[in-house]
């Protein structure tokens, strides 16, 4: 994970999910070339689940 630009944090989760990735790209298609031409070829994923956000409503800085 740490090899790909898109992804800007990675966190290994308690339960499910196992793993939480925040991805930065430009717009949607760039998103769903990352999830099926980078991602989803790795060994081991055996199940992705997206979740894109609508609007920020408070953020740490």
């Amino acid at each position: 994970m740490a090899a790909f630009d898109e992804v800007i944090e990675c966190r290994r989760m308690y339960g499910r999910p196992h793993y939480f990735l925040r991805v930065s790209v430009d717009d949607h298609a760039a998103y769903e070339g990352f999830l099926a031409g980078k991602l989803s070829g790795l060994p081991g994923v055996r199940c992705l689940e997206s979740h894109l956000t609508m609007k920020k409503i408070k953020t740490d800085s």
